[in-house]
């Protein structure tokens, strides 16, 4: 994944990531992304991305099935080895892309490589250090 040029950008191009990979709109750019979020109400330079929502509903509008939902390491897991969407955790204040699952670790598309110490892997030890804060918006597969 490219990297993010605007910090507060991570939910735009974690989204973007997804609908590229998907199929959905194998063109998108970040700019039509981030409109299709909610740019400005939704995601804007001093929230960035102000409700999970908003993601949601970006999804749905390509016609499948969307869901939130807080999770502990073990539902984390499971969803990502299943489907994609996108990762967050409200203490690391960061978005990146659910890849699957690779030697035990979250295995994510980050357009921040590095922030916070994490790279292309969400490890056990990494998640727990924010245990509590962690979301996921994942897709059904048909």
């Amino acid at each position: 994944m490219p990297p993010q040029v605007y910090s507060w950008t991570c939910s735009i191009c974690a989204a973007n990531w997804v609908i590229e990979a998907t199929g959905f709109d194998p063109n998108a750019s970040r700019e039509q992304t981030a409109y299709a979020l909610g740019y400005p109400t939704c995601v804007n330079p001093a929230v960035g991305l102000a409700d999970t929502t908003c993601m949601v509903h970006l999804f749905e509008s390509y016609g499948v099935a969307a869901f939130q939902e807080w999770v502990n390491w073990e539902r984390a897991y499971s969803l990502c080895e299943q489907t994609t969407g996108v990762l967050n955790s409200t203490r690391w204040y960061h978005f990146v892309a659910i890849r699957g699952v690779r030697n035990g670790n979250l295995w994510v598309a980050n357009s921040a490589p590095g922030y916070q110490g994490i790279w292309d892997d969400v490890s056990p030890a990494q998640f727990a250090a924010w245990a509590g804060s962690w979301q996921v918006v994942w897709l059904e597969r048909p």
